[in-house]
């Protein structure tokens, strides 16, 4: 009996493990999105919504190539706000090709009703305009000779309570087999905006994965770092580092070192021991004209400034044209 259990034991455990391998291989895990992929502005995020390939490969495609040799572009747009206005319409840019691109269709969907699960079609046209022509309602794509606008419009779909998400889908034909006449559909990142409301400003818009004439590469341009210029100042015995970082030579930051560490040079102090001065607009300083002491002018032709000592106070001030003064040391008397 004991040696009975075991081997349906046995067996109950491989046809567990072979059932839950069989049903892993047939689930992806949620894709990630390529650069491009998507973009947030005024209360709504924008998606692609990707081809995901079979196990174990999970291959993120876009656009999608269905059975019927179409391409086609699908986007989800959600709204994140609440409180933002519902969308009336979407452009896209599409680049002017040689040869030219197959003329797209456009196709609209919402969740169904109640209980929302699942997508279904809602009547909506779909408008592709001239080059630099744009659409008129927005602006968007007008002057831009070298693009075509495709517009997705409706009727108020989207104000049903309770839908905050929306689907709309561009599709071009197969390529036929004259190839020289056609231009074959690839994707890289172009604009997208939506209508919201009547005041442009509120349009949410930005870049996303959209048909193009060819594969063209994301750029990724690396974090610019702007080059920090030191200046060695001594201002009422008092030495100081002044800090710029574009060739107008005003200041990003101005401190001294602290007193502890004499023979310091002030722009060789550790980051830890400065004592960076204060920036105050001018007009919160309130001096009074009786209670000046020493005025005087900075020379440097690029970044003119005025320093100030008034009676009665222990700091400094250097005041630049712009209307800001840094006023230092720390812990001076004001």
């Amino acid at each position: 009996m004991k040696k009975t259990c075991l081997v349906l034991c046995v067996m109950v455990a491989v046809l567990m493990l072979f059932s839950a391998t069989k049903v892993g291989a047939q689930t992806c895990p949620p894709p990630v999105l390529p650069p491009g992929g998507y973009f947030e502005s005024n209360g709504y995020r924008v998606e692609i919504v990707p081809d995901i390939g079979p196990y174990p490969g999970c291959e993120v495609n876009f656009p999608k190539i269905d059975i019927s040799g179409n391409r086609v572009f699908t986007y989800k747009f959600t709204r994140i706000n609440p409180s933002a206005k519902s969308v009336s319409h979407i452009d896209i840019l599409i680049p002017v090709c040689s040869p030219s691109l197959t003329t797209p269709t456009g196709a609209c969907y919402v969740p169904c009703s109640p209980p929302y699960t699942g997508l279904c079609p809602v009547s909506c046209q779909g408008f592709l305009y001239a080059p630099g022509v744009g659409d008129s309602s927005t602006g968007f794509g007008l002057g831009l000779t070298l693009e075509n606008t495709f517009k997705w419009s409706w009727s108020g779909k989207w104000s049903w309570p309770g839908i905050t998400t929306g689907i709309v889908s561009l599709t071009y034909p197969p390529t036929p087999p004259d190839k020289t006449k056609i231009q074959p559909v690839y994707a890289s990142p172009n604009a997208m905006l939506l209508k919201m409301g009547s005041s442009s400003r509120h349009y949410p818009y930005g870049q996303i994965l959209a048909s193009s004439c060819g594969l063209v590469p994301v750029q990724v341009f690396p974090p610019q770092v702007p080059l920090a210029t030191k200046k060695q100042e001594k201002i009422s015995d008092i030495e100081v580092c002044i800090e710029s970082t574009d060739q107008s030579g005003f200041p990003t930051s101005v401190y001294s070192c602290d007193p502890l560490l004499v023979g310091t040079p002030a722009c060789n102090c550790p980051e830890e021991k400065r004592d960076y001065w204060v920036n105050y607009p001018l007009s919160a300083l309130h001096i009074d004209p009786s209670t000046l002491q020493q005025v005087w002018i900075d020379p440097d032709p690029r970044s003119p400034a005025t320093y100030i000592i008034t009676s009665g106070s222990t700091c400094v001030k250097k005041c630049y044209p712009s209307g800001y003064c840094y006023v230092g040391p720390k812990g001076c008397t004001p």
